[in-house]
């Protein structure tokens, strides 16, 4: 079964760039919509199969849940 990531982001949002890290640095394939209205005010907003499973601010250890991938320990 394919699940569907969405990450919604603004121009220029450096939380968008940290969150995009996370799922760049795990390798999740995501569909990227920008200036989303109902997103503006909230991105990063991150759905999974259309349910909002993180939102500014984005937390780490939740997202790797949702999205079922091993989070890498920090030096």
């Amino acid at each position: 079964m394919t699940r569907r990531v969405v990450f919604y982001t603004e121009p220029g949002c450096h939380l968008c760039e940290d969150a995009r890290g996370l799922l760049d640095g795990w390798g999740i394939d995501y569909e990227v919509v920008e200036s989303d209205p109902r997103y503006v005010i909230r991105v990063p907003v991150i759905e999974l199969d259309g349910a909002v499973i993180a939102e500014v601010p984005v937390d780490e250890r939740a997202l790797a849940r949702a999205l079922g991938v091993r989070r890498r320990r920090r030096a």
